[in-house]
């Protein structure tokens, strides 16, 4: 009789670890890559020495953080002090040219908010929002006159310059704005720079055809058009300025933090201690 032969087709239990185990070994290596991030950077506050300072902190973060795949601007803010925007501007042409940026507009982009626009890849806005209000304010000096008890060496040298010389450092500060937002529509825009000097505000809807901004959308929208030029998937969304802030406590904290911030009873480093731990949990310990 002829010798029974073992059928050459795998079985199911041989079929279904084939396609178990790659299923298997992905997971294991999935959980020791890291997740992408997409960077949440909230302009809110007018931007002046203590916020300005914040932003670029935030900026410069997400520049060295290599998880960070792309920065999400979210903002909704009336502008600020000129050297303090000019600060976090640059900083975030920087970041544009390591990572894509996109600007979230919530309700109000004027002046210095927009400006810092225009370091973004793209703008998308709620459809109320507001948009514009590009130039310059600021308070002329008084007119120069003699104090008769102090003595200077220059007509003015009390005040910094006359009056006409205040008003063209004014006008340059403009051009430098006009230049910046030169510098982010480029041929996305509609109207003149003249136009835009005038200092207008414009709705979304009416932005959007005047090329200040590139679309009406959502906010999911910006998280998802920031991860498509970063060419990430299975991102998640991380306020930089909280990460920043519990970083800070970590790395400053004597003890160990719980799921929750809170700080332990223990030490946060192994080592050896003098260290006495309260009664926790009714336990003596």
């Amino acid at each position: 009789m002829p010798e029974n032969k073992k059928s050459s087709k795998p079985s199911a239990k041989n079929l279904l670890l084939y396609i178990a185990l790659p299923l298997i070994l992905g997971a294991i290596l999935s959980a020791f890559i890291p997740q992408p991030i997409i960077g949440v950077i909230e302009v809110r506050d007018p931007i002046f020495d203590a916020t300005g300072k914040q932003l670029v902190e935030q900026v410069q973060y997400a520049q060295k953080n290599r998880q960070i795949r792309a920065v999400v601007l979210v903002i909704d803010c009336p502008g600020g002090t000129v050297n303090d925007t000019e600060l976090v501007f640059l900083e975030l042409v920087k970041l544009t040219k390591k990572k894509p940026v996109v600007s979230m507009v919530q309700g109000l982009s004027a002046s210095g908010a927009y400006y810092l626009s225009m370091a973004a890849d793209e703008i998308i806005s709620n459809p109320s929002a507001m948009i514009g209000n590009v130039g310059v304010i600021a308070g002329l000096p008084d007119s120069p006159y003699i104090e008769e008890d102090m003595y200077s060496t220059g007509p003015y040298k009390l005040w910094g310059s006359s009056r006409d010389a205040y008003i063209r450092q004014i006008e340059g500060m403009k051009n430098a704005f006009l230049r910046a937002v030169e510098f982010g529509r480029g041929d996305r825009l509609a109207i003149s720079l003249t136009e835009v000097s005038r200092g207008a505000m414009y709705p979304a809807s009416e932005a959007v055809d005047l090329g200040m901004i590139d679309e009406i959308g959502a906010q999911s929208d910006a998280f998802e058009l920031a991860a498509r030029k970063a060419q990430s998937a299975h991102y998640k969304v991380v306020d930089l300025k909280s990460a920043i802030a519990q970083e800070k406590i970590e790395a400053s904290n004597f003890f160990a933090v719980d799921a929750d911030g809170r700080n332990t009873a223990y030490p946060g480093d192994p080592g050896f201690y003098y260290l006495y731990i309260p009664d926790i949990g009714g336990e003596i310990q």
